[in-house]
């Protein structure tokens, strides 16, 4: 469940804030729209400079306020499975000219890039102005080559396995149905994923009666403690 906190800000901040309006860090809507939508802000924000996403405060600028905070949270909780891996953020509220508007702060990410995954692709989004916009090969190319989050290495890698790494670092354990799920590859291409990092030691394939799963391998890790 998540968790929301009461956050007191002064008026004239707030009104500052609403004044500069949709920008590059701030994004407001009147409610919470679709998951894939919310999905898309979250990833954008993460996998640029952080911002806010505003909830009671329509487009143009005007205070509409949150009728059903309980209602938003859901849509918020909705969302989230969609985006791999889930970036940090924070619920708060505050009272605005006499209405509650819920303000949800993301963190400019530590494991870039994040995705939204849905049934027909997995895409990674960036901020362009006040737009979610698809990131492009050279953005993705630099997160990529700057980003290895778990201290594995992972130089070397195709994209396609870089994708499924990034699942591994919010689950350390996975079976091969819940990794399908979550990308729209065929299961010959998704086993061909896991074959290949499974050679490269990076997660270790292993069983129970019923299911076939994969975990995180610690070798590297642990071979640089010493």
């Amino acid at each position: 469940m998540i968790k929301m906190q009461r956050e007191i800000i002064p008026v004239h901040v707030f009104e500052e804030i609403v004044t500069l309006g949709e920008g590059y860090k701030a994004e407001f809507k009147a409610t919470l729209p679709s998951s894939f939508s919310i999905a898309k802000s979250l990833c954008a924000f993460a996998n640029s400079k952080g911002g806010n996403l505003f909830v009671g405060i329509n487009e143009s600028g005007i205070t509409v306020g949150v009728k059903n905070k309980k209602s938003e949270l859901d849509k918020l909780e909705e969302a989230l499975p969609l985006i791999l891996p889930i970036p940090e953020f924070t619920v708060k509220t505050v009272t605005y000219k006499k209405h509650d508007i819920l303000f949800i702060e993301i963190k400019e990410g530590k494991n870039k890039p994040y995705f939204v995954s849905d049934d027909s692709k997995t895409q990674a989004y960036i901020r362009e102005g006040d737009t979610n916009s698809p990131a492009g090969k050279k953005e993705l190319k630099t997160y990529f080559k700057n980003s290895d989050p778990s201290g594995r290495n992972k130089k070397g890698l195709k994209n396609d396995e870089k994708i499924v790494m990034n699942l591994f670092e919010q689950e350390r354990r996975l079976h091969f149905k819940q990794i399908a799920k979550k990308f729209n590859y065929s299961e010959r291409r998704l086993k061909k994923i896991l074959v290949n990092l499974a050679r490269l030691g990076v997660i270790n394939p292993s069983h129970t009666e019923e299911n076939v799963y994969y975990v995180v391998s610690f070798k590297k890790e642990l071979k640089n403690d010493g």
